[in-house]
């Protein structure tokens, strides 16, 4: 390994490397290099071709194990990582008994700061360099949330009106007036309007969030159709919308930069719609495994070409590793009868990911002009094909995967 001055700006790692490029193609390096130019990707190629095209002086990193693009979870609670795993049963009773009580403790301003920095390194030490996320109903947990985070986030507050806790609800940001105050102080490009669910608004709050978030151009975030407990709730509260999925529709919360975990008990009237609007699914096996849900038709979102990424969406998933997503990712959907290659799964945890956030441009895989955020995994042995190896990667239990990882980086600089 090669010592170099932290203020130079270059750097070349070497390394085997595997680059999810989209769904169905991945490129894969032996002997790769990386090189990065002031936290941006410069260059990847294999190790000899790189160091050819790099000036002399640029000092090489050699790192024991294969890099890959640091994972995205488009789906989560940071105000549930404490109780993540521990409570589980039917998805409302669960909400009622459970979390509910647990968010209310995030009216305290040191709890919330303590919590956030906790969640940022323990999901930084996984692998996990960027994602959705959402908040309590309280504006300074989200404030914190933003003004904490380590690597790319989007963070909402959960808004919610009714049907819901008076600790909960009091402190909401659903009235327009008072969103809009909020969001005009914050950097909106780390922020989404985040509905909690249909059932905690009336649809008139729901189209006035629709009109908000249309015209600051913000990302839309929230529950649909988890399980069929709360399909039936949504019939009974919106007996004049079609179905679940036409009651965001009525009140123009469905677009591109609209990202909806589960998607689980859906018609195909309600797929089509999602495809016309172009839609984000936030697929989250572990959590529907977790809390007994159906396993997400995944055979929907191909038939209707509808784009999805992978999440945890802790609390209700039991750990915050994307290693373990797609550990049960890849078992659940087999076992169905679903086939699913190396190059999609990868890819529904990184690039796509940074896709549904917006960022695929500048973030998400190891591309020439994005930014060098990258993790070091567990080398590959006398492999000679990736695919066996991300098998071993993902095999284990939930504690092991979680410190699988060998490092993080964020725009070239180690941080976990």
């Amino acid at each position: 390994m090669h010592k170099y001055s932290k203020n130079l700006n270059k750097v070349i790692y070497r390394a085997s490397i595997v680059n999810p490029i989209n769904s169905s193609r991945c490129s894969f390096y032996k002997d790769g290099g990386l090189l990065i130019d002031n936290g941006v990707i410069e260059e990847v190629n294999c190790f000899d071709n790189v160091l050819k095209n790099a000036s002399p002086d640029v000092p090489v990193i050699e790192l024991n194990g294969v890099i890959s693009p640091g994972f995205v979870d488009v789906h989560l609670h940071w105000v549930q990582y404490k109780v993540k795993g521990l409570y589980s049963g039917e998805l409302l009773t669960w909400l009622r008994e459970s979390i509910w009580p647990e968010e209310s403790h995030y009216v305290d301003v040191e709890l919330a700061t303590s919590a956030a920095r906790n969640f940022y390194d323990d999901l930084l030490r996984a692998g996990t360099v960027m994602g959705l996320s959402y908040s309590s109903p309280h504006a300074h947990a989200t404030q914190i949330a933003i003004d904490l985070m380590r690597g790319d986030w989007v963070v909402g507050n959960v808004l919610m009106g009714i049907n819901a806790p008076n600790y909960l609800t009091d402190f909401s940001l659903h009235d327009s007036d008072t969103l809009k105050a909020f969001m005009s102080n914050i950097d909106l490009r780390h922020y989404a309007v985040t509905p909690r669910f249909a059932p905690n608004l009336s649809q008139f709050q729901l189209k006035a969030l629709g009109e908000i978030a249309i015209d600051s151009g913000v990302i839309i975030q929230t529950h649909l159709a988890e399980s069929r407990e709360e399909v039936e709730w949504v019939r009974k509260l919106f007996p004049e919308a079609d179905n679940y999925t036409d009651v965001y529709d009525r009140a123009g919360l469905l677009g591109r930069k609209t990202v909806l975990g589960h998607c689980i008990e859906m018609s195909d009237s309600e797929w089509r719609c999602l495809a016309e609007r172009g839609c984000w699914v936030a697929h989250c096996p572990t959590s529907n495994e977790a809390l007994g849900n159906r396993r997400m038709p995944l055979e929907k979102l191909r038939e209707y070409n509808i784009p999805y990424a992978l999440a945890t969406d802790i609390g209700a998933g039991p750990s915050h590793s994307m290693l373990h997503v797609l550990q049960r990712f890849l078992s659940l959907h087999r076992d169905a009868g679903v086939n699913i290659d190396h190059e999609d799964a990868l890819y529904r945890a990184t690039l796509a990911g940074a896709e549904a956030m917006g960022r695929g441009l500048i973030a998400g895989n190891l591309c020439a002009g994005k930014r060098a955020d990258f993790i070091l995994l567990p080398g590959m042995g006398p492999r000679d094909h990736w695919a066996g190896w991300l098998e071993d990667c993902i095999s284990g239990s939930m504690s092991e995967l979680e410190t699988r990882p060998l490092g993080t980086w964020l725009g070239g600089k180690k941080v976990s």
